[in-house]
């Protein structure tokens, strides 16, 4: 009899270390498929990240390209939702360059033309504020 029990007990023995084991062997694989998770999420969020960075950058060269086509950046800022503070800040980070040709892409942007003074008859100088020429009444 004793040798069936030391029998029995060396393969119930046997048994629990073969579950050990597996038990190791499923912890090892688990760990190594959440550090390919661990990879792949990396991967993704540094190219959502770079999605992210062009799309802002498209969205501010945007900003930029209205507040030079209406010459006001209060306006742009109130028609893009933005503080003007942040319109001016896409303006002084903006590349020329990149502005000037996305508004050569959009179309032909008009001049504004400049006022100048209508000269009052009789006197040489530009029109006073007032409206008055300067010279004493007659």
């Amino acid at each position: 009899m004793a040798s069936k029990t030391g029998n029995d007990a060396t393969l119930a023995l046997r048994r629990r270390q073969e579950l050990e084991l597996r038990a190791v062997r499923a912890v090892e694989q688990a760990a190594g498929t959440v550090q390919d998770v661990e990879r792949r999420r990396r991967e993704v969020v540094a190219r959502l990240d770079q999605e992210v960075g062009a799309a802002a950058a498209a969205h501010g060269l945007a900003v930029v390209v209205l507040a030079t086509v209406l010459r006001d950046d209060g306006l742009a800022a109130d028609l893009t939702g933005v503080d003007v503070a942040r319109v001016r800040a896409f303006r002084r980070g903006a590349d020329g360059a990149a502005v000037r040709a996305r508004i050569a892409e959009l179309g032909e942007v008009v001049p504004r033309r400049r006022r100048t003074a209508v000269p009052v008859p009789g006197n040489a100088g530009p029109a006073s504020a007032g409206g008055v020429s300067g010279g004493a009444p007659s």
